[in-house]
């Protein structure tokens, strides 16, 4: 390009003023260095934000509270801020060096507890609200959130299914419904979350918290009579750009090995049947099938987890970049875990990202987003668990392909747990995208006064497609195929105003409004096909069959929701929440379709009483009190209504195919709201400086009007309705213990104690009958009085031995059972009764200690459950003789008369069955972590770099027989997996 003159000169200015303004800077700029130490112990403070004034430059300290910047000139400014201390800004001047000391901000310090629509500092708590630590599980091969609740929060039960993945179940003080849902609600970032929490990223979040009573919950009315758990992602926190890697991977294995008859025991309990059933028992072929006997003198001999499991591991990336520079704040991340569980093909990979986004658009108009997309993937067909696979079984042909029975001579009750794994491919897809777009307007005609637009779209997709293929080994066409897809689309839309403010020294007041709706949808449609032509292109193309069937369903879900929530702190030690929640649900029929939920707490925090500021003892003591209702519309859609389906006839040979119509579902017009009453006393404690803390709950829930679903007589044409009827109570109590036993220079020991009970009891059923009195229900196993969950059958009381009074018909080696009435006589009516509880313990307790010494960090974890029981398979009745492997739990003979075990010969009469302890302590957690970043301080360049060694369920103490105690999994279930993990974590 040609130019001249002052065109000429003005582009050739503007081409070098970039380069002209560098060389102009680097000219002036100058290099400053420093420490920053906390004020009051000296000590080096490493992460602290040095941040240039009026710019985006800045850095952080190193490992010992050092840093270095470049500054323009003598009038920079530089600002150091550091989470819970005193922002500092220090004019630079002809300062080279700088040596800066920060003061803690007491206020900033105080713990911050979200309650819903809003935070507040847990000393302004009059609710029952626990804040889960999640440091404690940070250094644990944990790819699900739930196992961050197992047993580290009082009251709350997690069971661990052991499949890689899953949430396993959640229970929140006692079940309450016999019907209903008793699964809490889930709130991820102020939003009712419908998905699945294996949706989400542990890595990805910032805090938990548990709603246990009524004042916490209410706010939530129609949705919380079983407890909220809210979940609350992380912000971009410190002005510089933060990136964070985190990884980890793993190997497992079963945690404890089910006793199963060997090779050797399975001939002897074989021998021993056959010779008290009088045949032929002293040779070997005599007491196998044909194929057994086969496999024996060939010395084959098959392990039945061998053929049902898989090498298990894990693995585990994650990577996020966040920052607040200013006006906006940022968060983005994204991970990937793949998980192979203990079974075969029990598999899942999981893709996860994050946005989380806030900007503040002027002084009084905030907008933002949080938004996220999981992609699960659990392809595979895992074992049937129906039947163990006996030692001399054959469930391989000699290619490798899998039998169809284990045992060619019996295939009745024989079929190959792993055929299906073999000869089935499987795709299972899950997607699930989630945001929140809010506004936040600041009122500034009122001081304290905002106003907030929450709108949340919740899509989730997925699709599950099988393919049966063809075995090569049967002439009849086997091939199948099966695609089933659904869709759900949820949206929440919220108006929330907001008012806070502070009158004069003594009075205090915040006020919540909001109103909203929710909208719930799905469909879902099933296609199959048999007997393909070919099974080339497997699900690809159901119109090769020969059968061709399909289905289809959907439902939708409306509701509206208002609630006012008022807190009024006097003096900043008498605290009163008020709470008013008015829901409506379009699953409840017409006239009962709102219901209003209100309660009230206090809390009195005595320490500030003039009586005890002088108790240098006592840092602080808060007593809470609070009573209130929450609601419960767990069921399914249109129940209240009247339903029909619909059926295929053919009349008479060689008629055309009709559609006829019949009723399946019985309307209610009366269906309404299931209610829970809870009354709540606390007790929150700090001793010592704040060495040992704690608290202390009691609790009380009766629940009404519980929907049930109650069967009906067959002549009436449905199985059942949907009703309201009788009451549930639970009573409990609750611990929560911290203390730091040792903290002396390089060596700190803390430890941490949770210890809850709860006691569950039908109170009423169906009301007094023409006597007065309640009745219990026997075929659903409800009983007056007693737990919802319990063994209801006849009672153990040993084994008849020989020389005994044997009733006719019964055998020496056979079980007594005990007569309850003394009538001498074992009859359903009379001598069955409640054997004990099941579905949860009695009691729940974990201890948990972590010590540190220098940069060294290690932490165990021991969770206990105690007080239940549950049936288990010791005896397949008049399976007895069967050709099956199962738990070897011994047997009476004449020579070995066991008073705990029956004969083989035992065929159960009266089909009772065995029960024992769930009981377990086990040694749940170990980490052993170690700060690196600390340990080599300004040789690294990163911020934080720390590398751990883990191990999970690593060991139980139980008597329980079967797979797992905790999950109550018999001999066919799944173990719990003992994991191995190394993984770091890195920020910089």
């Amino acid at each position: 390009m040609k130019c001249s003159g002052i065109p000429c000169l003005m582009v050739l200015a503007l081409t070098l003023l970039p380069e002209l303004s560098a060389i102009a800077f680097a000219a002036g700029e100058r290099v400053v260095r420093g420490t920053v130490r906390d004020a009051a112990h000296n000590e080096p403070l490493p992460g602290v934000n040095v941040l240039l004034k009026g710019s985006v430059q800045g850095t952080t300290t190193d490992a010992m509270g050092m840093f270095q910047i470049s500054v323009p000139d003598e009038e920079s400014v530089l600002v150091f801020s550091f989470v819970g201390y005193a922002s500092q800004e220090i004019v630079v001047r002809n300062q080279s060096e700088i040596s800066v000391r920060l003061v803690v901000n007491q206020k900033a310090l105080e713990e911050i507890v979200v309650i819903g629509y809003g935070s507040q500092s847990k000393r302004n708590v009059t609710g029952s609200i626990t804040k889960i630590d999640m440091k404690q599980t940070e250094n644990l091969p944990n790819t699900n959130i739930t196992q961050s609740l197992r047993g580290r929060v009082a009251g709350v039960q997690f069971i661990d299914n052991g499949r890689p993945g899953q949430n396993g179940s959640i229970l929140i003080r006692g079940p309450r419904s016999l019907s209903g849902g008793n699964s809490p609600l889930i709130v991820l970032d102020g939003i009712f979350f419908n998905g699945s929490l294996a949706d989400i990223n542990p890595n990805d979040i910032e805090s938990m918290e548990v709603l246990k009573d009524a004042s916490a919950a209410a706010i939530y009315g129609a949705r919380a009579a079983n407890g909220v758990i809210l979940i609350t992602s992380k912000k971009g926190v410190s002005e510089k750009p933060t990136i964070r890697v985190n990884a980890f991977a793993g190997v497992s294995e079963r945690e404890r090995k089910v006793k199963l008859l060997t090779p050797e025991r399975y001939l002897e309990r074989k021998r021993e049947y056959n010779r008290a059933a009088g045949l032929p028992y002293e040779d070997v072929s005599s007491l196998l099938h044909p194929s057994e006997y086969q496999n024996y003198l060939a010395g084959k001999t098959v392990d039945h987890w061998d053929v049902v499991s898989q090498n298990s591991r894990i693995n585990s990336y994650d990577i996020s970049v966040s920052g607040n520079p200013g006006k906006t704040t940022y968060l983005i991340s994204t991970a990937y875990s793949d998980e192979r569980g203990l079974y075969l093909n029990d598999n899942m990979k999981r893709i996860s990202t994050r946005i989380n986004l806030d900007n503040a658009v002027t002084d009084w108009l905030t907008i933002g987003t949080d938004a996220m997309y999981a992609f699960r993937d659990y392809s595979g067909l895992e074992p049937v668990q129906a039947s163990n696979i006996g030692p001399y079984s054959t469930p391989f042909y000699e290619d490798g392909e899998p039998t169809l029975n284990l045992l060619p001579e019996d295939q009745t009750n024989q079929s190959n747990p792993v055929r299906r794994s073999y000869l089935t491919d499987n795709e299972e897809i899950w997607n699930n995208l989630f945001a929140n777009f809010y506004a936040i307007f600041t009122i500034k005609l009122i001081s304290g006064l905002s106003y907030q637009f929450n709108f949340s779209p919740n899509k989730r997709w997925r699709h599950n497609y099988t393919f049966n293929k063809q075995d090569k080994h049967i002439v009849a066409n086997t091939t199948s195929a099966e695609k089933f897809v659904q869709q759900d689309f949820d949206w929440v839309l919220e108006n929330i105003l907001s008012y806070s403010k502070q009158f004069g020294e003594d009075h205090h007041i915040d006020a919540t409004m909001m109103y909203g709706r929710n909208h719930t949808e799905w469909e879902s449609t099933t296609a199959t096909s048999s007997e393909l032509s070919t099974d080339v292109l497997g699900w690809h193309n159901l119109g090769l069959g020969n059968v061709l069937t399909n289905s289809s369903s959907s439902a939708v879900t409306d509701g509206i929701s208002s609630m006012l929530r008022i807190s009024y702190h006097l003096k900043n030690k008498y605290l009163l929440t008020l709470t008013a929640r008015r829901d409506g649900s379009s699953v409840f029929a017409a006239r009962n379709k709102f219901a209003m939920f209100p309660s009230a707490a206090f809390a009195w925090i005595v320490s500030d009483e003039p009586f005890l500021a002088g108790n240098s003892k006592l840092n602080l003591l808060k007593l809470r009190l609070s009573y209130g209702a929450v609601g419960n519309q767990a069921i399914s859609p249109y129940q209240s209504l009247g339903r029909s389906s619909m059926t295929r006839y053919v009349f008479g040979d060689g008629g055309t195919s009709s559609v006829g119509i019949y009723p399946s579902g019985m309307g209610n017009d009366n269906l309404k709201w299931e209610t829970s009453y809870t009354g709540n006393i606390a007790m929150d404690f700090e001793l010592f400086n704040k060495r040992i803390s704690g608290s202390i709950e009691y609790y009380s829930i009766r629940t009404n009007d519980l929907l049930v679903w109650r069967a009906l007589p067959q002549m009436t044409g449905v199985s059942g309705v949907w009703t309201n009827i009788g009451a549930t109570g639970n009573k409990g109590f609750e611990l929560t213990l911290n203390s730091v036993n040792i903290s002396s220079g390089n060596f700190e020991w803390s430890t941490g104690l949770v210890f809850s009970t709860n006691k569950n009891k039908i109170i009423s059923l169906y009301g007094p009958n023409a006597e007065g009195v309640e009745e219990d229900d026997l075929g659903n196993r409800w009983f007056i009085g007693k737990p919802i969950n319990i063994a209801y059958d006849y009672e153990f009381d040993g084994i008849y031995q020989e020389g005994e009074n044997i009733p006719e018909n019964y055998k020496p080696g056979w079980v007594r059972l005990k007569d309850q009435n003394n009538d001498g006589k074992i009859e359903p009516t009379n001598d069955r009764t409640i054997i004990g509880q099941t579905g949860e313990p009695k009691y729940r307790w974990s201890i948990t200690n972590n010590f540190r010494f220098k940069n060294l960090q290690l932490s165990f974890f021991i969770n206990a459950m105690q007080g239940w029981i549950s049936s288990i398979d010791l005896d397949p009745g008049i399976h007895t003789h069967r050709n099956y492997n199962r738990i070897d739990d011994g047997w009476w003979t004449p020579e070995n008369k066991s008073n705990k075990s029956p004969s083989v010969t035992y065929l159960n009469p009266l089909g009772h069955g065995y029960y024992r302890s769930r009981n377990f302590i086990r040694l749940q957690d170990v980490s052993l972590a170690y700060d690196v970043t600390n340990a080599f301080g300004s040789r690294l360049t990163v911020n934080n770099l720390s590398v751990f060694l883990s191990g999970k369920n690593l060991y139980t103490i139980t008597h329980w027989p079967g797979a797992n105690p905790e999950s109550g999994a018999n001999h066919n279930g799944i173990p719990a997996s003992r994991t191995f993990s190394l993984g770091f974590s890195l920020a910089f």
